[in-house]
């Protein structure tokens, strides 16, 4: 980010905070947009290599997530997109984004250029998330292409050193040559760095793998509300049609409120319904013998979404932010109120700017403020095969929880709710 785009940032909330009325209508500015995707390569030499190949074809990379780092030593945050290798040309897979606006390979170029065929490396990532002892957590797929080049890994980053500090290789028994492993949340015991468990979503097995990081061990939970549903398996975009059958995507996990037991709250894409789970329930790993877990444990709220989402993400204070396809438009929820479309408020519409949100995250910023941060991009076009280069397709977005909820009835749930309240009322306890 450069020096001028560092003072436009803070004079664009500065004006935000104090000047209502010169505020976006959204509330949420763009941070970064292309076409097309540009990379950084070491050298010339090592870019011509790529483009030979065919490791490297512009206009084939597709970002999907988005995640940010706030450095003390530096104003500008450190930005990571992913961009998986559904096909060849995809050169890097994990990047940051530098102010110009093109995409390095993170930790750097040679964890990328195997192209799945060294394991040692990254495959192709979805997704990624970043805890609270700084970590960044990545999941690869070690699918490239349609071929399982390597088993799916999950792997976590120091970011004050970029060091590899965790690598996971699941093994056949919660994966095979279908799975999809795309999505992934962390879930740190407050204090307690050791204590770390992550929760994949296998969106083509319909599934939910639990990862006990402090115990080196996974397995995998399957549930009739982990599957897509046939009738929500049509999407519409900006006018354009497809089809995508897929489970499991969305998870947000609920704040900590002084004990081990959160909230996992979940859909799969291809629904408009959202689900919810105590994680002590998924923490035990006895419902590994059972096919079909005890359904009075995982619970679907009665009311539904008016269509399909992508990814969500929650807030300390129990809001969750989504985006729906039919408009395009971020919305959230606050899960003290029950889930309904009462409850649904509009955080941001355009039509243009803010189609399918595949990126969804809550972010602190170095004043313990929290921000929304959204990836949006043309994914009907990749779909449809009509994506273009003449307009734009691909979008970061970026706005203060504060500033973006201003007057917003999600800051005003009943009296005297605590945040899933609406969840303890549906999901029964853990035994």
């Amino acid at each position: 980010m450069s020096y001028g785009f560092q003072r436009f940032f803070f004079l664009f909330y500065y004006l935000a905070c104090f000047w209502p009325e010169l505020r976006a209508e959204s509330n949420l500015r763009i941070v970064n947009q292309w076409a097309e995707l540009e990379f950084v390569f070491p050298d010339e030499e090592t870019k011509q290599i790529a483009l030979t190949k065919r490791h490297y074809v512009p206009g084939k990379s597709v970002p999907i997530d988005v995640d940010v780092q706030y450095r003390k030593d530096t104003l500008s945050p450190r930005i990571f997109v992913t961009t998986p290798r559904f096909g060849e040309g995809r050169p890097v897979t994990l990047g940051t984004v530098d102010e110009n606006g093109k995409i390095s390979g993170y930790p750097d170029y040679s964890w990328h250029e195997n192209q799945g065929q060294n394991c040692e490396g990254l495959t192709s990532v979805f997704r990624t998330a970043i805890d609270e002892c700084n970590r960044l957590w990545v999941m690869d797929t070690g699918n490239g292409g349609g071929t399982q080049h390597c088993s799916p890994q999950l792997l976590a980053f120091d970011l004050d050193n970029d060091k590899l500090v965790y690598r996971y290789r699941f093994n056949q028994s919660v994966y095979n040559e279908r799975s999809g492993f795309i999505t992934l949340v962390v879930d740190v015991r407050p204090g307690d760095c050791g204590d770390t468990y992550v929760y994949v979503a296998d969106v083509s097995t319909y599934a939910l793998v639990v990862v006990d990081v402090a115990r080196n061990r996974s397995w995998r939970l399957t549930h009739r509300l982990f599957y897509p549903f046939p009738s929500r398996g049509n999407f519409t975009v900006d006018g354009e049609n497809f089809e995508l059958m897929d489970g499991v995507m969305g998870m947000a996990l609920s704040p900590w409120r002084g004990n081990s037991d959160r909230f996992l709250y979940f859909h799969a894409l291809s629904s408009t319904t959202e689900n919810v789970v105590r994680t002590s329930v998924l923490k035990n790993d006895s419902f590994l013998a059972d096919p079909n877990v005890d359904p009075k444990l995982i619970r679907v709220f009665p009311d539904e979404r008016p269509n399909q989402a992508a990814t969500e993400a929650m807030d300390r204070n129990g809001i969750m932010y989504f985006g729906l396809m039919d408009p395009p438009s971020i919305w959230c929820w606050n899960s003290a109120t029950e889930y309904n479309q009462r409850n649904f408020h509009q955080v941001a519409e355009d039509r243009e700017t803010l189609q399918f949100a595949s990126g969804v995250k809550v972010i602190n910023n170095l004043k313990g403020e929290q921000e929304l941060w959204v990836l949006t991009s043309s994914f009907q076009r990749v779909i449809t095969k009509s994506l273009s280069s003449n307009r734009t397709n691909f979008r970061i977005h970026a706005g203060k929880i504060p500033v973006i909820l201003a007057r917003s009835p999600c800051l005003f749930p009943p009296k005297n709710r605590p945040d899933d309240y609406y969840a303890n009322i549906i999901a029964a306890p853990a035994e």
